[in-house]
């Protein structure tokens, strides 16, 4: 009587090199349903065929795979596995099957050293780039089907997260899902440098120009006029910096300084005196350092 072959929900296509790590096997697995034979007819073998393909990069987060695990039922024995065959990048490679060979069957018993994973192992490299992989495998008395670790190792890792399709013992246990939550706070640190941007310097001519023969002016040579003006602020974010504009060398005789405008007096401004490039004493040099008076340049004093 043919054994009546269940299958279980399982992935037939798996996808490594979307799990994250620090390295990563950028292989997908495949089982190829056309090429394997897995509900077989009387004085058939079931037949499982898979593709192992490389779709990473040169980049060092990337490596090769050394060797490929696939997890099958624990009650497998090796008289039961023939007819295996691997293919790398479309050449046929010659198959020693058995304990030291590059097939071998690793039980719970004797699992493999660097993963711990167990099931049938191919030690066969794989370029992680584009090398592609293709292994078949008969079993003379047929499984059932359903999820089987995929177990893969190469650069010192090892990846065993996810699970395809493959013979498997009698009934698989149903498999349940949970969702976890997390609650987080996220602190963004924001520094704010508040600053004073200039606007047009105007310079107003208070009364009439006075010209003495004394070669002497009066004040401090190269002095400044130094008052504060103090605003409150709100700043919100984004934030714009501005630049500071330097003044040249006038002589300064400070007067008074008040926060009303005690230009209001002085006549029409000369209008925008922008101090890009250094202010001469000589008005000649600048023609925006100076006041205009009945349509007349006089030279500031």
């Amino acid at each position: 009587m043919l054994q009546q072959i269940q299958q279980f929900p399982c992935d037939f296509v798996v996808d490594y090199s979307e799990v994250p790590g620090e390295r990563i096997l950028p292989f997908i697995i495949e089982l190829d349903q056309a090429a394997s034979n897995l509900e077989p007819g009387p004085g058939e073998n079931q037949r499982f065929c898979y593709n192992i393909r490389g779709v990473g990069s040169d980049a060092p987060q990337f490596a090769d795979l050394s060797h490929f695990v696939l997890g099958i039922c624990e009650n497998i024995t090796e008289d039961q596995i023939t007819n295996i065959s691997v293919v790398i990048d479309g050449v046929e490679q010659e198959v020693n099957f058995g304990e030291g060979g590059n097939v071998e069957l690793r039980t719970p018993e004797n699992p493999d050293p660097p993963t711990g994973c167990i099931g049938l192992k191919f030690d066969f490299e794989v370029n992680k780039v584009d090398g592609e992989m293709t292994f078949c495998f008969e079993l003379t008395v047929p499984f059932d089907i359903g999820p089987n670790v995929a177990c893969l190792f190469g650069g010192g890792v090892t990846a065993n997260q996810l699970s395809i399709c493959g013979p498997v013992c009698g009934e698989v246990p149903q498999r349940c899902e949970a969702i976890a939550y997390q609650r987080s706070t996220v602190c963004v640190p924001v520094t704010i440098t508040p600053f004073a941007n200039r606007g047009e310097t105007v310079t107003f001519c208070c009364g009439e120009p006075t010209i003495t023969p004394t070669p002497n002016c009066d004040g401090v040579e190269n002095g400044s006029c130094i008052f504060t003006i103090t605003q409150n602020i709100c700043v919100s974010v984004p934030i714009e910096f501005g630049a500071y504009t330097n003044v040249g060398d006038p002589f300064v005789q400070c007067g008074q300084v008040s926060n009303e405008n005690i230009c209001i007096n002085c006549g029409e401004p000369n209008g925008n005196n922008t101090n890009s490039n250094q202010v001469s004493s000589q008005s000649g040099n600048n023609p925006n350092y100076a006041c205009r008076r009945n349509n007349k340049l006089t030279t500031p004093i």
